[in-house]
């Protein structure tokens, strides 16, 4: 992927002027713009971190000129009603869709009748099974996405660094099956294997549900009473946990972290509850992913180069900072990305 000449510029302008989300000022690709009409389905809008994906592609549709339409579904766990979305939208004939898929197969049969119908399809979150990808003779266009597991590495350091290389530690998994849950956990293992006096007590999966992981973390604590940290494999989790520990009493003796970037999260660290989580950087990621579709949708492309992420830590640090531009991505969350942005010739170019 070529870097953008002008990445400390571009971000300079993003912070300084909010990322203004006037109407554009291009002329050339104006009136095609107009006629892009583009998908966009996210999980589900009851969690936050999907709200900053929607407020995220809406701004760049807003940039762009082109129409961007986000739909959900209930829960993150309603894999067939996500499914039923996928097709109608494919049915509707957008000119692209980019989705979140609840799981790496769900919405492979929505993509497999998209190719058919010349309608491009980015990837964010949930990466596709290639082999069930085949299977189906489908592909996607393009993705726009972080490492889920660059993530857990992400988190693995800093629990490492503050129990000083020794503890026990239990994690409180994601959906089952999800790469968003096997590869924040391997990423967090791997670092851990540097770590023989870190140890792994328990994991069990809370299917991203904050009520579910507070009773897992009370089981925990309650199984495991040396227990110093509980790793959430996101935030609506992390949340369920921290709840748990103080009704157990034992804030400052058992500390969180959780993952994705939520406002709640945020102030949960500003707060003191929460020690730490990731920046899943979903703005940022839904921001590009419609620039994405759009490059896709004007240059005619089957194929894009993929748009690939790096995930940003938010302790309390830097919390203030980062709820200050929020759900806007801060300066140093650019910095680490090196802007993947290439530009669309005749419209803008950020």
């Amino acid at each position: 992927m070529r870097v953008h000449t002008g990445v400390a510029k571009f971000a300079t302008i993003l912070l300084i002027a909010g990322l203004a989300i006037s109407a554009p000022l291009f002329a050339a690709g104006a009136k095609e713009a107009s006629k892009i009409r583009i998908g966009y389905i996210v999980k589900t809008l009851g969690n936050p971190f999907w709200q900053k994906y929607k407020d995220g592609a809406e701004a760049a549709g807003k940039k762009l000129g082109v129409s961007v339409t986000v739909r959900d579904v209930p829960t993150e766990g309603d894999f067939k009603a996500q499914l039923d979305v996928a097709k109608t939208m494919v049915s509707q004939n957008y000119k692209a869709i980019v989705a979140a898929s609840i799981t790496n197969t769900n919405l492979i049969p929505a993509i497999a009748e998209a190719n058919k119908r010349n309608i491009r399809w980015v990837v964010v979150s949930e990466d596709q099974d290639p082999a069930v990808l085949a299977k189906m003779n489908a592909s996607v266009t393009t993705k726009c996405r972080l490492s889920f597991y660059d993530e857990g590495v992400l988190i693995g350091k800093y629990i490492a660094k503050r129990l000083d290389g020794k503890g026990e530690v239990g994690i409180v998994a994601g959906m089952a099956g999800t790469s968003a849950t096997t590869d924040r956990i391997q990423g967090i293992k791997d670092v851990f294997k540097d770590y023989p006096d870190l140890k792994i007590v328990s994991t069990q999966p809370g299917d991203w549900q904050r009520e579910k992981a507070h009773d897992i973390a009370v089981n925990m604590m309650h199984a495991n009473p040396g227990l110093s940290a509980i790793i959430a494999n996101n935030d609506d989790m992390a949340l369920g946990a921290t709840a748990a520990v103080k009704q157990a009493g034992k804030e400052g003796k058992v500390f969180v972290t959780g993952d994705d970037g939520t406002d709640q999260a945020y102030q949960a660290i500003k707060d003191g509850s929460l020690a730490a989580t990731v920046d899943g950087l979903p703005w940022l990621i839904a921001y590009y992913s419609v620039f994405a579709a759009t490059k896709a949708v004007v240059e005619k492309a089957d194929t894009l180069p993929n748009l690939s992420l790096h995930p940003f830590l938010v302790t309390k640090d830097n919390v203030d900072d980062v709820l200050k531009l929020s759900p806007r991505p801060t300066q140093a969350a650019f910095d680490e990305n090196k802007n993947i942005y290439t530009p669309i010739p005749g419209y803008p170019t950020n």
